[in-house]
């Protein structure tokens, strides 16, 4: 049997499962929002939609408008003068023709700031902007520049499909959400963001984004794909999963991580020689790290004790060390064109400490062998079983659309139909 090929598909599956999930405006708690006196003229309980300047200029007594505000149809160019606050959702869509767009007044949006398709904008200007429920920015290809100053309060960010070459502008410290992908003029990621409450995700921006998060202290979900490197200096914390995938990157150094709740993968990675998770004492989910094709040692865990879920390893690899780990509770599988010791590895299952199925394998390895713990069945079990890692991904059309990625563990199932096939 080839193990191979099935740890293949187990990467492609933990990364193709879609959903369809609707942007429904982020109503946010914005500290620094100051509250003002709407009369019943500027409070729109069903909206305000404007498809031309004239509707626009008609706004123009507000300081500020309770209600959403549309942006829409054949309008060549779009200004807002004098509203401070927009009590609801900005939202300009479908506006195919709109060459720029300008509001540097408005400093706060509770809810949505969302442009979609949007195809011939190539200006726009929102110097005032610091506070903002959400911005949600699809199908732009024309948009070079963010036009934002300072925008130091947001809850969740979605750019995608632009032609921005930087993300100045958007400085948020805590965010529930961060989705940036498809950029491909976006060649460094830079933010200083400390928390990120739901999922940090970065995908296919400009040909191998260099991304540093060194301010980032903790996360739910982390998802990479496709950088050429990264900087997480801070980072102590993963709640859920953390995951590396087909991305240029020569090393993976997290010097200051002790927990991921969920799991760790590192997977297709080409360029991949190194990675140091020194101080990482438990992982909640899977340990998986396979097919990175330059990768010969995986030894810099070196106070790694526990791996709720499974463990899979592939390679041609000269070395694969864990000194201090005591406890695997799903499968194990090593599997390595190298010279691997598979000693270490055989003491830990015939002591009982692998409690799923084992395999271990290695070209020159002292040992090599496979078998069982306990019932013989083959588990990923625990918390590690409930680890997900959560990213969005988003889809031209109307802008209303978003599709999230959700990569649930899958390390149980896997294990058991890599056991059976034997």
């Amino acid at each position: 049997m080839q193990f191979k090929s099935i740890l293949i598909a187990a990467a492609a599956l933990a990364g193709s499962a879609l959903a369809e999930a609707s942007t429904s405006s982020l109503q946010a708690t914005l500290t620094s929002t100051t509250q003002i006196d709407v009369p019943s003229s500027c409070s729109f309980k069903n909206g305000y939609t404007a498809t031309a300047q004239s509707d626009l200029d008609s706004l123009e007594d507000c300081d500020a408008i309770d209600g959403d505000l549309y942006i829409t149809g054949d309008i060549g160019t779009a200004a807002i003068a004098n509203v401070r606050a927009v009590y609801g959702d900005l939202v300009v869509y479908n506006a195919t023709g709109l060459t720029s767009f300008s509001a540097d007044t408005i400093n706060t949006i509770t809810g949505e700031f969302r442009m979609s398709g949007l195809t011939t904008l190539d200006t726009l200007s929102m110097g005032g902007l610091t506070s903002v429920g959400a911005i949600n920015w699809v199908t732009l290809p024309a948009l070079t520049d963010t036009g934002l100053t300072s925008v130091t309060e947001c809850n969740a960010i979605l750019i995608s499909d632009t032609q921005l070459a930087s993300l100045d502008g958007i400085n948020p410290t805590n965010v529930e959400t961060y989705n940036v992908n498809n950029n491909q003029f976006l060649l460094k990621i830079k933010s200083d963001i400390e928390s990120v409450s739901n999922s940090l995700t970065v995908a296919y921006n400009g040909q191998g984004a260099d991304v540093a998060f060194d301010q980032l202290q903790w996360a739910n979900n982390i998802t990479f794909y496709s950088i050429s490197a990264i900087s997480m200096a801070n980072l102590t914390s993963v709640n859920h999963s953390i995951g590396f995938f087909e991305s240029n990157v020569e090393d993976l150094t997290f010097k200051g991580l002790t927990k991921v709740g969920g799991d760790l993968t590192m997977s297709n990675n080409d360029e991949l020689t190194s990675v140091d998770f020194d101080q990482l004492e438990s992982v909640g989910g899977g340990f998986v790290v396979t097919n990175n094709s330059k990768l010969q040692s995986v030894d810099n865990f070196d106070d790694l004790k526990s791996v709720t879920g499974a463990v899979l390893i592939t390679g041609d690899l000269a070395n694969v060390s864990l000194p201090s780990l005591k406890s695997v509770r799903g499968a194990f599988s090593l599997e390595s064109d190298g010279a691997a010791d598979c000693t270490p590895f055989d003491e830990l299952h015939d002591s009982g400490n692998i409690q799923g199925e084992y395999l271990c394998k290695a070209a020159a390895s002292s040992s090599s062998k496979s078998g069982s713990s306990g019932s013989g069945k083959s588990t990923s079990g625990g918390k590690g079983g409930d680890s997900t890692a959560t990213g969005s991904k988003s889809s031209a059309g109307d802008g209303a659309a978003v599709y999230s990625i959700e990569y649930t563990s899958v390390f149980g199932a896997v294990a058991a139909l890599l056991f059976a096939l034997c």
